[in-house]
């Protein structure tokens, strides 16, 4: 099924951090911008399926697209654990993401004050320069692309007064035709082969030099998903004990700006069988997770008013940035 027009748009990517400062830190020295956060507990905690008494940090920052952000989350209780010590990017689950950096050099000059290694770099004719890091506090890995017309789904155009837009999100599958389903038939989001984000040379960017895999790419809002089942090696599942307070890539977030369309996508994943989340609602605001094993997405609404109120648009810089 075909659904360029899907009133739904990808719009977010969910993080878990182990040190949600250091995550700030590190995207705002790569460009990104404050763009607002909370302390989170209570009745909104039903959203990720947890109870009352749950509760933590939750972060935006904000690149130069409208409507794309990235969300950064520190539970405390649940307590947060970390990834598999021998956590591979191909594993099950959301895994790595992608942004496009208006200068490579730059870039690479900030993980170098981090002294995070870069665990692959290229440079081919018809492609943007690249390279990819394993983030010391989500545990997965992030590609930086060099900003070209040759990016991926094309160049993302200005709106916020920054640099930087995020390009795309992995996620590692079991059954790539299960998985085409649910994001066409469930989701009803634009899927096309018609488009590669990554081939298998790129592989080695995340340490897995030779895996053969295939995938298909989602369409429609600020950014692309890539969906990619791993034939060798064959991706690993999430721990049977696995909470959305552990460390890692939590889910990406579709959005619309009318809640009824969200209530409409949330009750056919949960016809199609799939678990979906107390659906909260604040006013227009409103959305559900679902919280199922490589199905990993929030569905939410989002008005043009409340942008700048849920992290959407930048805000103050932080206080370490005005010294």
């Amino acid at each position: 099924m075909n659904n360029a027009q899907s009133p739904l748009e990808i719009a977010q990517i969910g993080i878990n951090s182990s040190d949600l400062a250091g995550s700030l830190r590190l995207f705002v020295e790569l460009g990104f911008q404050n763009a607002g956060g909370h302390m989170i507990w209570g009745q909104p905690m039903a959203i990720q399926g947890l109870p009352p008494s749950a509760r933590g940090q939750l972060w935006w920052l904000s690149g130069r697209q409208r409507r794309v952000q990235l969300e950064f989350f520190h539970l405390t209780n649940p307590a947060q654990r970390p990834l598999r010590d021998d956590w591979r990017c191909c594993d099950l689950g959301w895994i790595r993401f992608g942004i496009a950096a208006p200068d490579l050099d730059a870039a690479k000059a900030v993980l170098a004050r981090w002294d995070i290694p870069i665990t692959g770099e290229m440079a081919q004719a018809g492609e943007p320069r690249r390279l990819a890091f394993r983030d010391p506090f989500s545990g997965c890995f992030v590609e930086i692309m060099e900003d070209s017309d040759v990016i991926p789904g094309g160049r993302a155009p200005h709106f916020h007064d920054a640099g930087p837009a995020v390009v795309y999100a992995t996620s590692s599958v079991s059954d790539l035709a299960a998985a085409r389903d649910y994001y066409s038939n469930v989701l009803e989001l634009d899927v096309t082969d018609d488009l590669a984000i990554h081939g298998p040379e790129h592989e080695a960017l995340w340490s897995l030099d030779g895996a053969r895999s295939e995938s298909f790419v989602v369409k429609g809002g600020g950014f692309l998903l890539e969906i990619v089942q791993y034939l060798d090696p064959v991706g690993r599942p999430k721990a049977d004990d696995y909470t959305v307070a552990d460390q890692g890539i939590l889910n990406v977030a579709i959005v619309s700006r009318d809640l009824a369309v969200v209530k409409k996508a949330v009750d056919r994943v949960r016809n199609a069988g799939w678990r979906a989340s107390e659906m909260v609602t604040n006013g227009e605001a409103g959305g559900a997770y679902i919280p199922e094993p490589e199905r990993e997405v929030e569905i939410g609404s989002l008005a043009e008013k409340d942008e700048a109120i849920f992290g959407y648009v930048p805000s103050t810089p932080f206080l370490g940035q005005m010294f």
